[in-house]
């Protein structure tokens, strides 16, 4: 058996692979809309249950001061530290000026915490006072009291 120079050696057959796995471009699509409902949802029911026990109170010092955008949250920051009722809102004033102003409007804030909550529950009462001033930086003032303190009628902030 002489080879003759058209015929060509065989060559070996390359080995079979197993069938790559394909996901049809619908699929994905179905997959990314799946996951971004249950992340909505996930962050949805995330958000009610660490505001609602603070609702009420939120939505009186929104009542009671237009355009404050309150936020009220309560518990320990990071799962440490001292159980604190941490209300944060905007006013329109900057806070670190007019002292008067801000000193009314904290003894308004701590009257409705007063009649929403129970103070002695909690450990810490923070109230945020932010003043957005057009083109600046957020100025914000603290205040933080023993949330015993804040809880008797005859406190003054």
């Amino acid at each position: 058996m002489s080879s003759s120079p058209t015929e060509r050696p065989v060559e070996p057959a390359p080995l079979a692979r197993p069938k790559d796995r394909v996901i049809s471009g619908s699929g994905i699509v179905i997959a990314m809309f799946l996951l971004g409902l249950t992340l909505t949802a996930l962050l949805f029911i995330y958000f009610e249950f660490n505001t609602r026990p603070f609702k009420p109170l939120r939505e009186a010092i929104g009542r009671e001061f237009r355009h404050s955008r309150p936020n009220v949250e309560g518990g320990k920051l990071k799962g440490r530290g001292a159980n604190t009722l941490r209300i944060s809102m905007s006013v329109p004033f900057d806070p670190n000026r007019d002292a008067v102003r801000s000193n009314e409007v904290l003894a308004r804030v701590v009257a409705l915490a007063r009649q929403h909550h129970d103070l002695n529950s909690f450990q810490v009462m923070d109230v945020n006072l932010i003043h957005f001033a057009p083109e600046q930086e957020a100025i914000i003032k603290s205040f933080s009291w023993p949330a015993a303190d804040a809880a008797k009628e005859s406190f003054v902030p």
